[in-house]
């Protein structure tokens, strides 16, 4: 997977990749889940498997209401829903997108005081 696909499909850069935000999309069309995609999405930034993501998704937020609010992509969707996943920083906007953002990393490119 590279920035800007949807994780388990096709993949489709949109934009350039940084150290610490990675970008996916997600489409109503596919046979996965929003919640398998941000669960892949999380898992392939961690580089680690979607099963071994911890804490769970439903450890941190309602995976139905997430579905309900963002799960049918709207192209101009104004719906966008951010949580805290481990060290991840993820989005879920309603137009189709997942950000990931490593936390970590932000912390890592800080001048030390």
């Amino acid at each position: 997977m590279s920035n800007e696909h949807s994780p388990g499909s096709e993949k489709t850069a949109v934009g350039p990749p940084t150290d610490q935000v990675h970008r996916f999309r997600y489409d109503d069309t596919d046979t996965q889940s929003l919640c398998v995609s941000v669960i892949r999405a999380v898992a392939e930034v961690a580089a680690v498997d979607p099963l071994a993501l911890q804490p769970r998704l439903y450890d941190v937020i309602d995976p139905d209401a997430l579905e309900k609010l963002v799960g049918t992509p709207i192209r101009d969707g104004t719906v966008a829903v951010t949580f805290r996943l481990s060290q991840y920083e993820v989005t879920v906007t309603q137009c189709g997108t997942i950000t990931v953002r490593d936390e970590t990393a932000d912390t890592a490119l800080d001048p030390p005081s």
